[in-house]
């Protein structure tokens, strides 16, 4: 191995980043080409290198700076001011100029601020959205369901019914949540529940047995509920998880039998007779 390589290398990168940058520069007086010392960051030529002295440097005034090594005589004016929907990351000083990012729940696009996407039911969410990047939703995978839409939260794995030693209502898909019951051949599981296990058993059962998307809405109208006029352009399983949850709402406030009695009447009313026989059927809950 050739030391001496070794050495003319090691010096080289010494001499190259140990000494400051230069630039080169005519004396007005003497009309002589001279080579002179750059100013550091921060700071800016006060007065131009001569044959006798160097470069004198000044440092920037408040709300100027200058980032590089520079021959500039007057500093840069801090220029960048943040909108409405931003926020300050960076402040002004004599190195740098502002910096700006978006405000939390916001992302840059096309040089604006734009709000962080929701993930639409059925997805969930892979990567939040940060100031540079929108949202990043993935479709739940199998076993898996997202309710509602969000631009936080991930899929969440489905119930298992047998493990809390209950039945499978509902079977969940990538919309909603697998719904358990104690009803079985018309009775609760648990001794002493009675045939009320088996009313909200149907309950959560009709919403999601619906497969018509214009059923779905009357249904919910006659319920009490107008669909929102944004409710046009949800799916059918948006739908079912909407109704579900307007059903659960009721019966908070009115309890499951007052409930069912108003689902019966409505089902009854919208001549649905096979939902309301399969019902009986599977609940034996009474006509």
């Amino acid at each position: 191995m050739n030391w001496c390589v070794i050495w003319s290398v090691l010096l080289w990168i010494t001499v190259t980043y140990a000494s400051k940058p230069t630039y080169k520069w005519k004396d007005r007086k003497t009309n002589e080409k001279l080579l002179c010392e750059k100013c550091p960051p921060g700071t800016r030529v006060a007065q131009h290198c001569t044959k006798d002295m160097p470069t004198v440097c000044k440092p920037c005034s408040d709300q100027y700076y200058t980032q590089y090594w520079n021959y500039l005589e007057k500093c840069l004016y801090c220029n960048v001011f943040c909108n409405t929907m931003e926020v300050e990351v960076v402040a002004c000083n004599r190195t740098h100029n502002r910096v700006c990012q978006c405000k939390p729940g916001y992302h840059s696009e096309w040089f604006f601020c734009t709000e962080h996407s929701k993930c639409p039911a059925g997805s969930g969410v892979v990567q939040p959205g940060n100031p540079q990047e929108d949202t990043t939703c993935r479709p739940c995978s199998e076993g898996t369901f997202s309710s509602k839409h969000s631009n936080k939260d991930d899929c969440q794995p489905h119930q298992n019914c047998s493990e809390q030693g209950l039945q499978v209502n509902v079977p969940g898909n990538r919309f909603h949540d697998t719904l358990c019951t104690t009803c079985q051949d018309g009775k609760g599981l648990e001794e002493g529940s009675g045939s009320g296990d088996c009313q909200e058993a149907a309950i959560d059962f009709v919403p999601f047995h619906l497969k018509s998307v214009r059923r779905l809405r009357r249904l919910h109208r006659k319920l009490g509920k107008n669909p929102a006029g944004r409710d046009k352009q949800k799916t059918r399983e948006e739908l079912q998880v909407d109704l579900h949850t307007h059903l659960i709402q009721l019966k908070n406030v009115h309890g499951k039998e007052q409930v069912w009695e108003m689902l019966q009447g409505a089902l009854e009313k919208m001549k649905l007779q096979n939902i309301l026989e399969t019902i009986q059927k599977q609940f034996l809950v009474g006509l």
